[in-house]
């Protein structure tokens, strides 16, 4: 073949713009088949969740979609990823293999198999982040473990440049001719159960939450980031009202942080208010703790499993079944915790205040070790991502780094009170409550008669404040 093709392998990168990896592969002058493998091994994980399955897939739809305009089509295959390219490279005469990097521990196992195995040339992009691992270090090499001094230095690091459009043709794509295309699979064929309904997910439709929240809402997210809001006012489809909801788009990369960025330049400059600037800045500040999270991983991925500081390895958890299964189904008898649990189960999303809400709540009202929670949200989550979920439940814990130190415990009442004040959110995740008067919305069992069909709390706030502290107290002596 005088011109043979070249793979570029989706993977958390499902969008055919600003897409380094695809952009390289479609500059080699050469067919691109566009490829996504179904891997076994993570369609059989535990932390494997339905809804961002179900995610996924409309994502593969988008994408096989966009492909179509363009009268080609998205290659899907199932196997062991080593075993899927070698078998494609045989059967295409491929000469080049492409991908954009993930930084995960299993990611980075497995793509370090590939690159050493094929006998192609394999070629991987730091396509995910800003400022890829080993950009962002302290003076003397190593890595921050910090997040405001490494917040301080990626501020410094200058930027990749704004991304611009790209021509793409059917002639810069492989039309698959006789090639075996198992097709995009339901979620039923994955052996997966029908889950909740999921939001729209597509790069048409990331660009678009992007565009929309520049133009207007982005100025106000300073001031309004942490109010938990009345999602019964929200679009039925995206279950916030105070933040981007970008996260899930970011989580499948159906838009990139550089388009982010660039964007929340442009509303920076687009204004001359001191307040609204600040308020951009500190949206950006969200990208810098993803980043930095992800850099944690990347540098010490045993935090996947292990408290990033050794010294809570003591720990005595609460191993109660019957408290950590009524933290997951909402029913603590704590409003804010248990309509933002109830959230999470109806939308698989969660707005991050009530995320530390509830971490705080688990980790440390209820003692319960955190990597219950953190595997929770994992099978729930829509933007389930293993550095930023992993690094925010070890913050709340107390175990990682830059972590909120333990005898730093949140009271689920003020939390409530301040971020929920008239009660919406709380009505609006729990019917049981709708008809509380706003006196007792926080504390229903305060009521001479409190709901019968709402629990009483299932632990008393200041009792296991205390209980906490010993514990941590006695494994750190």
């Amino acid at each position: 073949m005088s011109n043979p093709p070249v793979i570029f392998w989706f993977r958390r990168d499902l969008r055919l713009q600003d897409n380094l990896g695809f952009k390289a592969a479609l500059d080699s002058e050469q067919p691109v088949i566009p490829l996504f493998i179904f891997d076994p091994a993570i369609l059989q994980s535990p932390r494997i969740g339905a809804p961002r399955l179900k995610f996924m897939l409309n994502a593969l739809e988008s994408l096989s979609i966009e492909l179509h305009k363009h009268q080609r089509e998205l290659l899907i295959r199932h196997g062991d990823p080593n075993d899927v390219l070698r078998a494609l490279i045989d059967e295409t005469g491929a000469d080049k293999l492409f991908f954009n990097i993930d930084y995960t521990p299993f990611a980075r196992k497995r793509d370090e198999i590939i690159q050493n195995t094929l006998k192609i040339d394999v070629q991987a992009f730091h396509d995910r982040l800003l400022a890829a691992p080993g950009d962002v270090l302290k003076d003397d090499g190593k890595p921050y473990v910090v997040y405001t001094p490494f917040k301080n230095k990626w501020r410094k690091l200058p930027k990749p440049d704004r991304p611009e459009r790209y021509e793409i043709s059917a002639d810069n794509l492989h039309t698959l001719e006789g090639i075996q295309n198992d097709g995009i699979p339901t979620i039923a064929d994955l052996g997966f159960d029908e889950t909740i309904n999921v939001p729209i997910a597509s790069e048409d439709k990331a660009l678009h939450i992007l565009e929309a929240y520049m133009s207007k809402p982005v100025y106000s997210y300073k001031e309004g980031r942490n109010a938990l809001g009345n999602p019964s006012t929200a679009q039925p489809t995206n279950p916030l009202t105070q933040t981007s909801f970008l996260s899930p788009y970011i989580r499948f990369g159906l838009v990139s942080l550089r388009q982010i960025y660039w964007s929340a330049r442009d509303a920076h400059a687009e204004t001359q208010s001191d307040d609204r600037q600040e308020s951009v800045s500190t949206f950006v500040n969200e990208i810098i703790w993803h980043e930095f999270y992800t850099h944690i991983l990347y540098f010490f991925p045993q935090v996947k499993t292990a408290n990033f500081y050794d010294k809570y390895d003591d720990l005595a958890w609460n191993t109660s079944d019957s408290d950590l299964q009524a933290w997951k189904d909402g029913q603590t008898g704590y409003p804010v915790v248990d309509a933002a649990m109830r959230q999470l189960k109806a939308t698989g999303w969660m707005h991050n205040r009530a995320r530390m809400i509830v971490a705080s709540f688990l980790t440390k009202d209820l003692l319960i070790d955190w990597r219950e929670g953190e595997l929770h949200f994992m099978q729930w989550l829509l933007d389930g991502d293993l550095a930023a979920n992993n690094g925010g439940w070890q913050w709340a814990a107390g175990t990682g780094t830059d972590a909120q130190p333990y005898f730093r415990i949140f009271n689920p009442i003020s939390q409530s009170t301040k971020f929920d004040p008239d009660g919406d959110f709380i009505r609006c995740w729990i019917p049981e409550l709708r008809d509380v008067p706003d006196k007792f919305i926080h504390e229903p069992w305060k009521m001479d008669n409190p709901p019968e069909n709402y629990p009483p709390p299932i632990v008393d706030h200041s009792e296991a404040r205390q209980r906490t502290l010993d514990a941590f107290k006695a494994a750190t002596k």
